[in-house]
C-alpha cells in the first residue's frame, strides 16, 4: 500500500530540485523553499518585507 500512497504523493507534489520554469534549483534550495512555505510566520515577514500593504494580497490582486 505504501507504493501506491508514494506514487500518488509524487503526481501531486513537484520533483525536488526542480522550480515551476523547468530549471533545476539546488536539492537544499528546494528543501529550503519547501520548509520555509510551511512556516506561516516567515511567510508574513517576507510580504511585510515587500511593502506596507502586502498583507492579506496576492500577486492576482
Amino acid at each position: 500500500m505504501s507504493r501506491l500512497k508514494n506514487f500518488a504523493r509524487s503526481l501531486t507534489q513537484p520533483r525536488e530540485g526542480f522550480s515551476a520554469d523547468g530549471r533545476a534549483l539546488g536539492l537544499g534550495l528546494s528543501t529550503a523553499l519547501t520548509e520555509q512555505r510551511k512556516d506561516a510566520e516567515a511567510q508574513a515577514a517576507v510580504a511585510k518585507t515587500l511593502r506596507k500593504d502586502a498583507e492579506g494580497h496576492t500577486i492576482h490582486g
